[in-house]
């Protein structure tokens, strides 16, 4: 009976090979991380390929032996809840939050205690709730903040722009990471000898018309606000309209042609520091026990377009001729 004996070994290497398949993908698994996200958006996403990168070099290399979870609130805090909901019931080894709100929404969230969580683009962890100081985690989170030290961000921008003898930039009063921005930068300005002009923005409709206020200042200083990067086409646009430069903490701005210059923490550097965290947390140390990692002078990049400033009617200064710094 040769069919039937034929028939019976193909059944057997099929069984093997199907087990050998489900090892590997038990192996491909080991550890599940998943991502909470504020929404899509270039800045937001270099600091998840910095955290990814990062944790590959750590040995945590996706589709190997490590699994990445992503959920989004498509920038809509109602939608949170939810998003924590679907990838909490994953069960994964860790979560990280990408964002303040996203990271104070979690702490109340994400139910099951056991599950640690790393957060990354918190400006203050310490004031937003999430630690009890910049010395130690809780006991739930740790993570990394991207904190300008704003003495230098003025510094770079008074040698960028000379003539400048004032600044301004724009704000969501709502949001802790941009009050506190505000209040440093006022600090810093103050040091720098230079004018500052704070405007307040509650909602994306507001920025036309409330950014007229940037009219006579030497340049309009862009931070990591949510709101505000997330309407950068029209600041950029009334920006262009007052000839005033935009000067920004995100690189691909400047390479899109909506900004004239960078200075400031590399998102991917901070997703790089977050991922130092987390590497800690799933080989054993408690997050109570881990400091919020600081952007350090390495974290800091700077991008130039020369276009930008032609439109402008400015000039690049000779000091950055041999900067290897210029996007076009």
């Amino acid at each position: 009976m040769p069919y039937p004996l034929a028939a019976a070994r193909h059944v057997l290497r099929a069984l093997v090979f199907a087990s050998a398949l489900s090892f590997a993908h038990a192996a491909q698994a080991d550890t599940t991380i998943a991502i909470a996200n504020l929404g899509p958006h270039p800045a937001l996403a270099q600091a998840v390929a910095g955290f990814k990168e990062q944790m590959a070099r750590h040995g945590y290399v996706e589709g190997t032996n490590t699994k990445y979870l992503y959920s989004d609130a498509n920038f809509t805090p109602a939608l949170m809840p939810q998003m924590f909901s679907q990838l909490a019931g994953a069960s994964p080894d860790l979560i990280v939050t990408i964002t303040t709100s996203v990271s104070q929404t979690a702490i109340s969230a994400v139910s099951d205690r056991k599950v640690p969580l790393v957060f990354a683009l918190v400006t203050d962890p310490v004031k937003a709730g999430l630690v009890p100081s910049w010395d130690k985690g809780s006991a739930r989170f740790a993570g990394s903040s991207d904190l300008q030290d704003f003495d230098a961000v003025l510094a770079m921008g008074k040698r960028m722009f000379p003539h400048a003898t004032s600044f301004s930039t724009l704000f969501n009063p709502g949001e802790v990471n941009d009050v506190v921005t505000t209040q440093l930068m006022k600090e810093a300005a103050a040091r720098a000898g230079l004018g500052f002009t704070a405007i307040s923005v509650d909602a994306v409709g507001d920025i036309p018309q409330r950014a007229q206020l940037m009219r006579g200042t030497g340049f309009v200083y862009i931070t990591g606000s949510n709101l505000v990067q997330s309407a950068i086409p029209a600041v950029a646009a009334v920006a262009k309209q007052l000839k005033v430069p935009v000067y920004s903490a995100e690189t691909e701005f400047v390479k899109t042609g909506m900004a004239a210059a960078n200075f400031a923490v590399s998102l991917k550097s901070v997703g790089a520091n977050a991922a130092h965290v987390a590497n800690q947390i799933l080989k054993g140390t408690p997050p109570s026990q881990i400091a919020v990692i600081r952007p350090s002078p390495d974290d800091y990049i700077t991008t130039i377009s020369r276009k930008k400033f032609r439109e402008l009617g400015l000039t690049v200064p000779a000091s950055f001729d041999d900067c290897n710094c210029f996007a076009d």
